[in-house]
């Protein structure tokens, strides 16, 4: 049902033509889900009501707001939806994805393992002591395969993703389950 078609992501504007995740400087992340739009079961109007009555539903159950809609719109019968949270946790429990961002200090307090080969852009290898040197840098780990994108540029990945452009990276499918995703920006 997902529509694949080109990555158009720029470093300042999030104009996902793929379903995609955005992280911010701050640490929010905006989802971009990109899909076919089926009329047959239910018009636009109503999957917008859906939409949002299922966003104000979860968020009853938070202090804060965990979830916004950013936009929502139908362009030949494909819907380009983009939701905000307020921090990958809340990404990672509306999802039920394994989600972490923060500092590579944060993750490692996480007992996250750097233990493994990293590359650059160019496909160099570095290893755990070289990426982790600077603890300050930010990382997002993951669970499930998607297109990332980063407002900062990246650094560095795992071997199990594709570095795309300076800010796009694609989390390749991942079967094992004691494999993490690694971006490091």
């Amino acid at each position: 049902m997902i529509t694949v078609l080109t990555v158009g992501c720029g470093k300042n504007s999030f104009q996902p033509s793929v379903s995609s995740i955005y992280v911010h400087k701050d640490g929010r992340i905006t989802e971009a889900i990109v899909e076919s739009f089926i009329q047959d079961y239910y018009s636009f109007d109503e999957f917008q009501s859906m939409i949002e009555r299922e966003i104000s539903t979860y968020n009853q159950g938070f202090d804060r707001e965990e979830i916004s809609l950013k936009s929502l719109e139908m362009k030949n019968d494909t819907i380009y939806l983009q939701l905000n949270y307020a921090d990958a946790e809340s990404y990672s429990k509306y999802n039920e994805v394994y989600c972490f961002q923060g500092s590579i200090d944060d993750a490692l307090s996480e007992g996250r393992s750097f233990d493994m080969t990293f590359k650059d852009a160019d496909y160099q290898e570095y290893t755990t002591t070289e990426v982790t040197e600077k603890t300050s840098d930010p990382v997002l780990v993951l669970k499930s395969e998607c297109v990332v994108e980063t407002e900062q540029p990246i650094k560095y990945v795992s071997n199990n993703v594709e570095i795309l452009g300076s800010h796009t990276a694609e989390v390749m499918p991942i079967d094992d389950e004691a494999e993490y995703a690694y971006i490091i920006y």
